[in-house]
């Protein structure tokens, strides 16, 4: 376990306004329709905990900081300087504009004198992986906050006389109207009071009834409650809250309250800051320039925020489309300690629901952004058997579940993403029957994999134009990786005029006019990061035998769009899909969900290991220069090697793999056989 690994992580990461280094070169063309902020927040939670609590101002769009909804653009300043109401629980991070924000149980300190109409100062603020402390000076109240995987503990102190405490259980959302999906509210509380120091009870928020119990350890003067509003005077200059949530019973709330209560603040947040570190250190990494340390691991700790665990299951995949491909396999992968729970999850949800919900929260309405993807709980099924976390003994659950997702899919009127998405599908589930030796059903699944030919123009080589496409024009999608990809290069007009194809939507060689903004609105060409939708997209040209130009696009990425702080976010993280595309991008690996294999990319690091569930893969670099990028060739357990790929089984039970980077283009690079 590593202490400095944690020390590394920044919660503040990606929190503010994206500031990135501008392009000099290769970049210059790419597209920054989506927002520049990377919507994050940096309060007290556990690795994939589900309860967080953090300073409260009622900002987009986790309900931390001074900007406003951004949907393309710089976000808009709501506050000059920081500043918050209090304290709130439940929170999302990296999204956009998904309607609903959570932000429950508004707690706020003050003294006597201050006035609650208006929103206080925030200063003195810090933030390490499980805690968070700062000051509401105007209210004359400092507080401090950790938490466990399903209850929060506050410490507060009271700089003036006069101590209270306020707790408004009907708070939800954010202090910014957004139009017609604005729609949040508490449709039901019931708050009843034990004792002065302890209260219970729940709240009914978008269908989802949430049980809490609150226990304090003050000196109380008075409690009462009005209208939903818990009011608490304290005597002396000190005072502590513990509150405890559970989405099943009122008994669950308070066992989990009283547990978090008993061990106390100081020994939660020590379990937390031990819990944080011992997932942050299953990566150990070295970089040629120290100061990338930080980035890496501030990215890492924003990828292992989602989804929220509570012991009985899940929620927060807020943006599946998003964290299907990144920061999924990164869980799976990285996270052996709730892995099997999680596929399991998705096992009884599918048996419940008969599909998975793209976007799963708590939210009674399952439908809630059903229009952006299909049937993308199939990719994590299948990547579960690949790295050996499911075995044959599942499957008989597995292929019920794949099949309901299959006939829950519906392609009508749908975008031909969908089609992607489900054909996607059909090859990853008969590559997994296919395993073990399931034909009847392997080979109907394969036959059907062959849908994704329906979507594309065969004059063009794009996807049709003539169609709805979410977050981006039908070219952003027109690269994605995906079964038959010699097939669909054939489509395009062969391997030439498809790496002419990608060259285009990268703006290689783009030349800007003098006055162009350095963030161009160019739909239709690559969002490098800047958005989810064509993440992958770099990695599309090994299939061209261009390793070379991935490793120009990957370094370029890394260089400039990711930073450091409050702004070294590219743009939403999007439930960390985004963040953990850096790790992976620096670490020279790319999961290709719903196969058996990893990509091999250009890595950033000098060195790294990584302990996975079966063995801990060490990687080693070797450069001509230090800004060598150009991959040569590899080695693995001394064996030499050319092709950008290996097998998941390979990466996973360890062993040595050496990069050998040059300063200068290598050449073609054999393409990948195993996606025909």
């Amino acid at each position: 376990m590593s202490i400095e690994n944690y020390n590394l992580a920044a919660p503040f990461w990606g929190t503010g306004g994206t500031q990135s280094i501008p392009f000099k070169d290769l970049g210059r063309g790419w597209n920054w329709l989506k927002a520049l902020t990377g919507n994050t927040n940096p309060g007290a939670k556990r690795p994939l905990g589900w309860v967080s609590a953090c300073a409260y101002s009622g900002a987009y769009s986790s309900g931390y900081g001074r900007f406003g909804c951004s949907g393309d653009g710089p976000a808009p300043e709501l506050f000059d300087r920081q500043c918050a109401w209090g304290v709130t629980h439940f929170h999302p991070t990296g999204t956009g504009y998904l309607g609903f924000f959570y932000n429950y149980f508004l707690f706020t300190p003050w003294t006597d004198g201050a006035n609650l109409g208006h929103i206080s100062q925030l200063t003195d603020e810090i933030a390490h992986p499980g805690y968070y402390a700062a000051a509401l000076p105007d209210y004359g109240a400092t507080l401090e906050l950790t938490a466990t995987q399903c209850a929060a503990l506050h410490r507060y102190r009271f700089l003036k006389p006069g101590a209270h405490l306020r707790i408004d259980t009907g708070n939800i959302g954010l202090r910014q109207s957004m139009g017609t999906r604005y729609q949040e509210k508490i449709e039901f509380q019931d708050i009843r009071k034990d004792a002065p120091d302890a209260w219970h009870g729940y709240i009914v928020a978008r269908g989802t009834k949430i049980y809490f119990a609150l226990r304090l350890k003050a000196q109380i003067t008075s409690a009462a409650l009005y209208n939903g509003v818990i009011e608490l005077d304290f005597a002396g200059d000190a005072a502590e809250a513990v509150i405890g949530f559970s989405l099943k019973s009122q008994e669950q709330a308070q066992e989990r309250a009283d547990t978090a209560f008993q061990a106390g603040f100081d020994a939660v947040r020590c379990d937390a800051k031990d819990e944080w570190s011992e997932q942050l250190s299953r990566i150990r990494v070295d970089f040629p320039d120290a100061q990338w340390n930080s980035r890496f691991y501030s990215t890492l700790y924003h990828s292992l925020i989602k989804p929220g665990y509570y012991e009985d299951g899940f929620v927060d995949f807020q943006t599946m489309w998003d964290i299907y491909r990144t920061q999924l396999p990164l869980v799976l992968s990285l996270c052996p300690k709730v892995a099997r729970k999680l596929l399991e999850f998705f096992m009884q949800t599918i048996e419940e629901l008969g599909a998975f919900p793209v976007c799963f929260s708590m939210d009674s309405n399952h439908a809630v952004e059903s229009n952006q993807a299909c049937a993308l709980a199939v990719y994590p099924l299948c990547d579960g058997f690949f790295r050996g976390i499911l075995t044959q003994d599942d499957y008989p659950r597995v292929k019920a579940a794949l099949n309901s997702e299959f006939n829950h899919a519906r392609l009508e009127g749908k975008s031909p993403t969908h089609t992607l998405d489900l054909a996607g599908a059909f090859d990853a589930a008969s590559n997994v029957a296919l395993l073990f030796d399931d034909l009847t059903t392997g080979e109907p699944w394969h036959s059907k994999s062959h849908i994704w030919r329906s979507v594309y123009d065969s004059d063009t080589g794009y996807l049709v134009e003539k169609a709805t496409y979410y977050e981006g024009t039908h070219r952003n999608y027109s690269f994605r990786i995906h079964f038959g990809m010699m097939e669909r290069i054939k489509l395009a007009g062969g391997t030439k005029r498809f790496q002419e194809m990608l060259d285009d939507f990268f703006a290689v060689g783009y030349v800007p006019a003098d006055n162009q903004d350095p963030r161009p609105i160019r739909p239709g060409y690559f969002e490098a990061l800047n958005n989810e939708t064509d993440m992958d997209t770099p990695y599309t040209y090994l299939w061209c035998g261009q390793r070379d130009r991935l490793a120009e696009i990957s370094d370029t990425i890394r260089r400039h769009q990711f930073g450091d702080g409050e702004g070294g976010a590219p743009g939403n993280v999007d439930s960390g899909a985004l963040s953990s595309w850096y790790v992976w991008s620096c670490l020279g690996l790319y999961p290709l969900t719903g196969t058996p294999y990893y990509l091999l990319g250009s890595p950033a690091v000098n060195s790294a290991e990584i302990d996975f569930a079966k063995g801990t893969l060490q990687i080693r670099v070797t450069r001509e220069s230090p800004s060598s990028i150009y991959p040569a060739g590899y080695r693995f357990n001394g064996e030499a090697f050319q092709t950008p790929w290996m097998t998941v089984e390979e990466v996973e039970r360890g062993g040595v793999l050496e990069f050998f980077l040059k300063d200068t283009p290598q050449g073609p690079s054999p393409i990948p056989d195993f996606m025909d």
